[in-house]
């Protein structure tokens, strides 16, 4: 089980992405969803998934978007590929990031919450991308949240606000980096989380897992991470496995769809 990867990219990287997903997939992964962050290739994604029956897919514009000419027009272009994608299953990757310089926090602010509405207005879940914003974050979802919620994807915090977020209602995702040795904040943030609303990700091909750290990331390498996060939460890793892929079917809503 996957949350999160990013065909396109692994591809814009040398990867051969169909054969690595074809691959994973072959090999026991059942669900995965690629996810995008600006309109350049939702077409192309669209396209992808059609192809792979576990496969879906979730489109959003990045805190970077945020500085975009005629983001109301972009937005319509958004609602209508999230409309017409039948394996759409979130609005997202969106949220903030002040870590890079991707405009200022009132644009991005103003992007992330004209998502969150339109998410709502499509009933569709969301996937929150946020860097260095955690109070931001928190207050913003706080108000515009979607009835769907969604998933603090990659999460960087500390547990006091992943137990927060949770009891807002979001799943909180954990990817590789949370297995490093230098990580021990996002190990404790992962015992805060309720077993009902954990998620864990590859954010492939980034932030590969201890174990593969220096090679590009995809979604074989998934297991490391689940290694460590039942190490670490005392649990079986079946058990693991098996909380995990009913948390990912109910976010997604992927039962209402087969």
């Amino acid at each position: 089980m996957d949350s999160h990867f990013h065909l396109h990219h692994m591809i814009n990287r040398g990867l051969k992405g169909f054969d690595i997903i074809e691959h994973c997939f072959a090999e026991g992964l059942e669900y995965a969803v690629d996810i995008g962050i600006n309109a350049e290739n939702f077409a192309y994604r669209i396209e992808t998934a059609s192809r792979y029956p576990g496969l879906y897919t979730a489109h959003g514009f990045y805190p970077s978007q945020c500085v975009s000419d005629n983001i109301d027009a972009a937005l319509e272009y958004l609602a209508e590929c999230l409309k017409k994608d039948p394996k759409a299953v979130a609005l997202g990757e969106i949220g903030l990031d002040f870590f890079h310089d991707y405009g200022s926090e009132d644009l991005q602010a103003d992007l992330l919450k004209k998502q969150l509405i339109l998410a709502d207005e499509l009933d569709l879940p969301v996937i929150i991308h946020s860097r260095d914003a955690e109070e931001l974050t928190v207050e913003i979802l706080s108000e515009y949240s979607p009835k769907r919620r969604g998933i603090i994807h990659c999460f960087s915090y500390g547990s006091e606000t992943a137990a927060k977020l949770a009891s807002m209602g979001y799943y909180i995702s954990f990817a590789g980096n949370m297995t490093y040795k230098k990580a021990p904040g996002l190990r404790e943030a992962l015992t805060a989380v309720p077993p009902e609303k954990l998620l864990l990700e590859t954010d492939a091909p980034y932030l590969s897992p201890e174990g593969v750290r220096h090679k590009l990331n995809h979604p074989g390498y998934i297991g490391y991470t689940y290694e460590k996060a039942a190490e670490q939460l005392g649990m079986g890793l079946d058990d693991l496995i098996d909380r995990v892929r009913k948390n990912f079917l109910d976010v997604f809503a992927i039962n209402h769809r087969e």
